[in-house]
């Protein structure tokens, strides 16, 4: 579940809000303020989640303060909801989720919170996995949870992505970005078609313009790039 604040100067539009947001269930606690200073104070002691933040407002703009939430988290998911359509340029800047036009409509609201919640839970859990070790993979029947130490290299065959493992390989359809955000830092992309468990190479060797990774035990071989075989070796020697 995700904490949410809600920063409007407009006491029976942010009355609205709070209504709609008491009855989600994937909102657990919800923090109101009228203006930017008080919503920046909030995001300081409690660091919510989302932020739902008007842009007019009669100190500190919304804007501004979305700035000053990303400094402090930027993991924080922000949506604007305001009657000024000529700032959506202006709140690129912090990436929103989305900019709401007023008068609101409570569908797109509802539906925009619901998201940014969701990514929220999402975020959590992948995080709670890296922390055990374990690496979640859909399969026919359910979810198989791989464990991270086992995972030798993975790498995209044409439409198909192949995680090599010290119990077998594992086929899936995912592609390598979406993978490496459920990776821990020992993994390394090394080229474009493949990413490694450091801690399984054996070797890396030479080939003129490319490099060539061997592993213990594993009589597969995987293609380095030499850029990045550079900023490995960089970071690490």
């Amino acid at each position: 579940m995700a904490s949410i604040l809600i920063c409007e100067d407009d006491k029976s539009t942010l009355g609205m809000f709070c209504k709609l947001l008491e009855a989600n269930p994937l909102i657990d606690e919800i923090y109101k303020a009228y203006t930017g200073r008080e919503a920046v104070q909030i995001i300081k002691d409690k660091s919510p989640d989302i932020l739902i933040l008007d842009i007019d407002l009669p100190d500190i703009d919304g804007i501004q303060v979305a700035k000053i939430a990303c400094d402090l988290n930027p993991e924080v998911a922000i949506a604007f909801v305001t009657g000024y359509p000529d700032f959506a340029a202006e709140s690129f800047v912090v990436h929103p989720y989305d900019y709401i036009i007023k008068p609101i409509d409570v569908q797109r609201f509802q539906e925009t919170v619901n998201k940014m919640a969701a990514r929220r839970e999402c975020d959590t859990l992948r995080n709670k996995l890296k922390l055990t070790g374990k690496f979640p993979l859909r399969a026919d029947d359910g979810i198989i949870f791989l464990n991270l130490d086992d995972i030798i290299f993975i790498e995209k065959n044409g439409k198909e992505t192949i995680i090599h493992t010290t119990n077998g390989v594992h086929k899936c359809n995912y592609n390598l970005k979406d993978l490496e955000i459920n990776l821990n830092e020992g993994f390394y992309r090394v080229h474009k078609s493949y990413i490694v468990n450091v801690n399984m190479i054996d070797m890396i060797q030479n080939m003129g313009d490319s490099y060539i990774i061997t592993f213990h035990n594993y009589d597969k071989t995987v293609l380095m790039s030499k850029n990045r075989f550079q900023f490995l070796k960089d970071r690490l020697i």
